[in-house]
């Protein structure tokens, strides 16, 4: 019997715990800072979760702890652990945060001889409740892939080292939201001019969003020919936003990093023909004497 221990019941844990408490092979245990709360306790109860008094005694009655609460309580919620932490334990932050805060929970994790997995959920977890998909990195990804397999969870091992299933979230999550914002700033402007529904029929086709590899190669390209003239055209557009009373908040960030591409000379670089990989363009940015990344940015790509 392999006994799992979920520090926060939200609606996330509560759904893995549930799966998991179908699992013949599991014992499924709990904590959460509101498990006093009669609507808390009585979904714990349907769950058939077993709750514990506190977060320490969870992690003692538990060999695998899962920490599904919040980013900023990652931190805390390992150091109050810690003391009874062994190397009998594997402890999985499951929390959205950035690779920074994992290699800090990492940090505290480790030393008490614990093997430490970075999870990253990538999709909904209901209805797959404890079969969502995650990626796991860290020291204990290998183990805690194979107690997953017991447990028949879908963990996805990348790699070694902490913070680096986080990276790939983090990363989707600006692509997925940043696109999301896009889209609802292009819509908040062109139904100020009456055109949103034409500026959306007009895009059928236009893209290669079957393949995003491809997608990334295409419009990084497009930036490589074309960027000057892009940079402007957002410019314009945050003009017309501002016209129609809208902050442009996209479109002058957009503007901005086009024409931050452009400061290095990509065009020249490659003799304005587009690269036939978005790779490429980025090992040119990469380059020594290069316009330097922020500091955060700069870790970020070193980690590619």
């Amino acid at each position: 019997m392999i006994r799992v221990g979920f520090i926060g019941l939200g609606e996330a844990g509560l759904a893995m715990a549930t799966g998991l408490s179908d699992v013949a092979a599991a014992h499924v245990v709990g904590y959460d800072i509101l498990q006093d709360e009669p609507a808390v306790r009585a979904a714990a109860e349907q769950a058939r979760v077993q709750i514990v008094g506190s977060a320490t005694g969870l992690a003692a009655a538990a060999d695998v702890v899962i920490c599904l609460t919040s980013a900023s309580a990652a931190i805390s919620i390992a150091e109050e652990v810690a003391p009874v932490l062994s190397s009998r334990h594997l402890y999985a932050d499951y929390n959205s945060a950035s690779p920074e805060l994992k290699w800090a929970v990492a940090a505290v994790v480790e030393p008490t001889g614990a093997r430490f997995v970075d999870g990253a959920v990538m999709a909904a977890v209901s209805p797959a409740r404890h079969q969502v998909p995650v990626l796991a990195s860290g020291s204990g990804a290998e183990a805690f892939a194979a107690v997953g397999r017991e447990l028949e969870m879908r963990i996805e091992v990348i790699g070694d080292r902490p913070g680096d299933a986080s990276a790939v979230k983090m990363f989707r999550s600006l692509l997925v939201k940043g696109l999301e914002a896009l889209v609802l700033e292009c819509a908040l402007g062109g139904a100020r001019y009456g055109v949103s529904e034409r500026v959306f029929a007009s895009m059928g086709g236009s893209l290669p969003f079957e393949d995003w590899e491809a997608l990334a190669s295409y419009l990084i390209g497009r930036t490589v020919v074309h960027g000057e003239r892009r940079a402007e055209e957002l410019r314009q557009v945050a003009t017309a936003l501002v016209g129609a009373g809208i902050e442009p908040w996209l479109a002058e960030a957009g503007a901005a990093r086009l024409q931050w591409a452009v400061d290095h000379h990509l065009r020249e670089r490659f003799g304005g023909v587009a690269p036939r990989r978005y790779q490429d363009v980025l090992r040119v940015l990469a380059e020594p004497g290069t316009t330097p990344l922020p500091p955060v940015q700069r870790r970020a790509m070193r980690m590619t």
